[in-house]
């Protein structure tokens, strides 16, 4: 299974849809790897605009 990130908002998925946005535009070439818990609590979720809990890409091309 091989992990790809979605262009739109960077949520790290092993399918061929983004399960957050339901977009097909995913990328395998992603860097950097954020898990967010607690978006609420979190000052790296409130910079990169992230409401849902889940893994992240920092970086998609």
């Amino acid at each position: 299974m091989t992990e790809k990130a979605c262009r739109e908002c960077h949520m790290i998925t092993t399918g061929v849809l983004c399960p957050k946005c339901k977009t097909t535009t995913l990328s395998d070439d992603f860097s950097g790897l954020v898990i967010v818990i607690d978006p609420a609590a979190s000052e790296i979720a409130k910079v990169m605009g992230i409401k849902e809990k889940g893994r992240y890409a920092l970086r998609v091309r």
